[in-house]
């Protein structure tokens, strides 16, 4: 039997803290998400977390850190279909990314227009030098001009074998990207007439 709750007791911790569960996860608190009410872990969403842990701001080697053991240790892993319908592992994944040395000051990093990063239009390289000159605001301008050419000529490569091959997942366009080069597709686009 289950007894009613007082109308405190229903409002108490409903609300999901992102930034303190940051906090826990720069301290490696495994137990944090068991500790959550029921309303409180349906508000949990990792990939918004695993954005924000990405970045820190500190020493060059913690920004580093934190950036690869994030991408090794949870974003490669946290869409993958036996781990994403499950999110206390999630939460153990965001927890085994940090070094657990105390909270840190992690920064928001901007993404790409979803129009971009979905393929669903192509690039433009003053896009792309916008885009980077924010979150590389120290890097020089010739490397993020490098950076940008390079980047607008692969997504835009993407983009084109992505309205060609419209039933493609973006998974696979990335893997046809490897084998099908410029000269393939000009070549393919005369023998079809398009």
């Amino acid at each position: 039997m289950t007894s009613k709750k007082t109308s405190e007791e229903r409002f108490e911790r409903v609300e999901f803290d992102l930034f303190q569960s940051i906090e826990n996860i720069d301290r490696k608190n495994y137990d944090y998400y068991s500790s959550l009410t029921e309303e409180q872990r349906k508000k949990f969403v990792p990939y918004m977390i695993t954005h924000w842990i990405s970045a820190v701001k500190g020493k060059k080697e913690l920004e580093a850190y934190y950036l690869i053991s994030t991408n090794l240790t949870v974003n490669k892993h946290l869409f993958n279909e036996h781990v994403q319908n499950h999110p206390e592992l999630q939460w153990l994944m965001l927890c085994a990314a940090s070094p657990g040395i105390g909270k840190q000051f992690h920064q928001w990093i901007p993404h790409l227009s979803p129009r971009i990063s979905l393929l669903k239009d192509s690039v433009k390289k003053k896009e792309l030098t916008e885009y980077f000159g924010k979150i590389y605001k120290n890097s020089s301008a010739a490397d993020i001009d490098e950076i940008s050419t390079v980047l607008s000529e692969k997504l835009n490569h993407k983009q084109k074998l992505a309205s060609l091959y419209t039933e493609l997942k973006l998974d696979d366009i990335e893997v046809l990207s490897n084998f099908v080069s410029k000269h393939d597709i000009k070549d393919y686009e005369q023998d079809t007439g398009s």
